[in-house]
């Protein structure tokens, strides 16, 4: 009996160890998060990115690269395809952190005198193991920091706004519109980063409110296209009643390229107008009953009176 509680206290604690005990999680920072530049064929770009050890042990972190494109304004990454820029970044084979331990990590990029001209994009994984092969990590903790770089020379900016409209492409509002669409296609060879406002304004040309247009730099890779996010301006909708222009001014690229777009819609706020209606009738309809009630009081004293 005394063999058989020892056995089951001894497991006890054990599990209790188990379960207890702290587990040492490999973990890493990497920073900037992205990092851009425009440079011209044959230029050295010279900086440092940041390697965090968030575990409590040590680590040694190997550097890979991957390419990337955005498919419906996500990044799909792709690590079979070979990026030019894999042979361009110059950083360290590993880097070794002690538990905690932050460094900075100096790197330089060399563009090609014949680099070809446009964008280039890339992303700097740092691993908890060394690359198997060209473009390849084996994985066990991994972060990345995304590079776009820009060649200069017969780089072609062409952008275009696909659709512009208030979300619902309704043209009658109950209430002023909230929400827009801003559907953004880049057909050039280089990145870009669209940014503007849209503007509404009443039939006098008065402005009302302004939205953001891409206020999170949302960075769109070539032949890609999606949705742009509009910043609201006002918690709570201002009242509005009747015929208003919503503007769109958006702009990008070096030159800048610009493009403006508007569209209208009606706001009756039939809400507010029906509780306005309610509230007449109940005013006409009581004062009425209040003028019959006065003039039979008078009609009263007045028989009353012997008049």
């Amino acid at each position: 009996m005394r063999r058989l509680f020892f056995i089951l206290s001894f497991s006890f604690l054990t599990a209790a160890f188990i379960i207890i005990a702290p587990v040492s999680v490999l973990a890493v920072t990497v920073g900037p998060a992205k990092m851009e530049y425009r440079v011209d064929p044959g230029a050295v770009v010279e900086n440092t990115i940041i390697l965090i050890n968030d575990s409590g042990a040590k680590q040694t972190l190997w550097p890979a690269f991957e390419k990337f494109t955005e498919v419906n304004g996500e990044k799909k990454f792709r690590p079979a395809e070979p990026t030019e820029l894999a042979n361009w970044i110059k950083l360290p084979e590993s880097v070794t952190l002690e538990p905690a331990e932050q460094k900075r990590i100096p790197f330089t990029i060399e563009i090609p005198q014949k680099a070809p001209p446009g964008g280039h994009f890339a992303v700097i994984w740092w691993g908890t193991a060394p690359p198997q092969g060209p473009g390849q990590v084996s994985i066990v903790t991994r972060a990345g920091i995304l590079v776009y770089l820009q060649v200069s020379g017969q780089v072609n900016e062409s952008a275009e706004v696909l659709r512009f409209s208030a979300e619902g492409k309704r043209f009658f509002w109950g209430k002023m519109p909230e929400s827009f669409v801003v559907s953004f296609r880049n057909s050039g060879n280089t990145y870009q980063k669209p940014q503007g406002e849209i503007l509404i304004k009443n039939i006098f040309k008065g402005k009302i409110v302004d939205f953001g247009v891409n206020d999170v730099n949302v960075i769109f890779l070539p032949d890609t296209e999606a949705n742009l996010r509009i910043a609201k301006k006002f918690n709570k909708p201002p009242f509005a009643f009747g015929l208003y222009k919503a503007e769109l001014v958006l702009r990008w690229g070096e030159k800048p390229e610009s493009i403006k777009k508007s569209i209208w819609f009606f706001v009756f706020p039939w809400k507010q107008a029906l509780g306005g209606i309610i509230a007449l009738a109940i005013l006409f309809f009581g004062l009425k009953k209040g003028i019959r009630k006065y003039n039979q009081w008078i009609i009263k004293k007045a028989r009353e009176s012997g008049i």
